[in-house]
């Protein structure tokens, strides 16, 4: 079974983009725009092993239901958002550091012996891992 990875992305074409490149990487990419379209999706039943999420899109939304949903509590959530530096790859405009990215969501889903969930031993409290900005 495809570990599913819920993308959330308040910009189409980047989530677009996501959701492919997850795809190609032999994960099961769901989009969403919002918070609120990744908590519809799991409370009708769907499932993901890692959320990855731009802080604009429903960052509160989801942390508040995962403080009071041990179910969501359990699920790992990266924030997605623009790092700050001198160095010209933090620099606006540059991409999202994408294989950074399925770096990290392989290492967790390698930890969970569920396809499709991680129990709170696996992941005791909500992290947060900064990527580059993705340019317009």
């Amino acid at each position: 079974m495809r570990h599913q990875i819920l993308l959330v992305h308040d910009e189409q074409t980047i989530r677009d983009c996501l959701v492919a490149r997850f795809d190609e990487e032999g994960f099961f990419g769901v989009p969403a725009a919002s918070g609120q379209q990744v908590l519809d999706y799991l409370r009708r039943g769907g499932h993901a092993s890692v959320i990855l999420l731009d802080e604009h899109a429903g960052w509160t939304t989801v942390r508040r239901a995962q403080q009071r949903n041990p179910a969501l509590a359990s699920i790992p959530v990266i924030a997605i958002s623009p790092l700050r530096g001198s160095s010209p790859r933090y620099a606006a405009g540059a991409p999202i550091d994408v294989e950074s990215l399925i770096a990290i969501v392989r290492r967790l889903c390698s930890r969970s012996a569920d396809a499709t969930c991680f129990t709170s031993a696996h992941w005791a409290d909500y992290h947060q891992v900064r990527v580059t900005a993705h340019g317009a």
